[in-house]
């Protein structure tokens, strides 16, 4: 009986010593992100405002909106921001290759101001073309262990020049896989005219100096692999037609170069201890009202090109050639669709 009284009393003892710790959050949020990309094509022209969220920040939007956006150049002239939608601004007329620019926003009574950007001369690609590959791939089977298993398909890639104007890149690229079906055994079946996007858009598509294999030239830039085993991709007894291949290149100064390797960085990252975060990667755009105001983003001022390739490659016999010819048609695709009896207008 004396047992259970002392057990009693120190659990009462110990319960009046219990206090709940409501740790101190330093409030924060409320810092300018700027999100934008000028280049000579108006259709890829766009900046957008937004605001960071603190942790006790009970709305989610922080879109910023009422914005006053210029691009001005280096004589003081001014291209100004059109809010299309919230936090979105346009411009009507695009920067010329070889001037320099800087990004103003004026919002809440604050100045933002990027550095002065010189936009690089329009890029070029020399050569662009494919080798087949087998890849050794680890994945997970249904018992969670990682079994290897490989995967052949053409690798693409692309060689570019280097020139004093222009000698930092960026790409960004998707694959449209053409696929055809018709009933087997069956007369006068229809067929249906498929097509399905792949994407690798993991990380930024980057080269630039550090990736030189010869002077003055870029060699043998990786772009994706096209995989010969597409069985998953497309309907069930459908055959590859071919593949169109749209590729945009950006002509890039070397800052956008450096810090979307950064951001590279931080979107590998695999938990270590020295991975960068993202606040620690800053930007090219100052508040110069306040200096102990944070914007962060990047004035992105870029030329750039847009090329398509047509590819065939025969998915039974691996050992025919790759047939591999520039399309000058750009017409929109959408991601993916099918159509019995007919083929849309940029079929190839």
């Amino acid at each position: 009986m004396l047992k259970l009284v002392c057990i009693v009393v120190l659990a009462i003892f110990l319960s009046s010593c219990e206090e709940v710790y409501h740790p101190a959050i330093k409030k924060a949020g409320g810092e300018l992100v700027v999100e934008a990309l000028i280049t000579n094509d108006s259709t890829r022209n766009f900046v957008h405002l937004s605001r960071t969220t603190g942790f006790y920040t009970v709305s989610s939007s922080g879109i910023v909106t009422g914005a006053v956006v210029k691009l001005v150049d280096a004589n003081g002239n001014i291209l100004p921001g059109i809010e299309s939608t919230s936090g979105m601004f346009g411009f009507k007329k695009t920067p010329q290759v070889g001037q320099r620019y800087k990004l103003q926003i004026l919002t809440d009574g604050d100045l933002y101001e990027s550095e002065t950007v010189t936009m690089p001369q329009i890029p070029s690609v020399d050569n662009f073309y494919s080798a087949r590959v087998d890849k050794k791939e680890y994945v997970t089977n249904a018992s969670g262990v990682p079994v290897a298993t490989t995967v052949t398909g053409q690798e693409l890639y692309l060689d570019a020049p280097v020139t004093a104007d222009c000698s930092n890149y960026r790409f960004d690229f998707r694959a449209v896989m053409e696929w055809v079906y018709v009933v087997p055994n069956t007369p006068m079946a229809p067929t249906v005219f498929g097509w399905q996007s792949l994407y690798d858009n993991n990380t930024y598509n980057l080269a630039g100096p550090k990736k030189f294999s010869q002077a003055g030239k870029i060699e043998k830039q990786l772009l994706m692999m096209l995989p010969y085993d597409t069985s998953g991709s497309i309907q069930a007894g459908a055959s590859v037609a071919g593949w169109i291949f749209l590729l945009r290149q950006y002509g890039t100064t070397q800052g956008s170069y450096n810090y979307h390797e950064m951001l590279n960085s931080q979107l590998t990252a695999q938990g270590s201890l020295f991975d960068p975060v993202q606040t620690q990667i800053y930007g090219n755009i100052i508040c110069k009202t306040d200096s102990s105001k944070i914007a962060y983003g990047y004035f992105d001022l870029n030329s750039t090109r847009q090329y398509r390739y047509y590819i065939n490659f025969s998915t039974t016999d691996p050992t025919i050639g790759v047939s591999i010819r520039e399309i000058t048609n750009y017409q929109d695709i959408p991601d993916n669709g099918k159509l019995v009896n007919q083929h849309p207008g940029w079929w190839q």
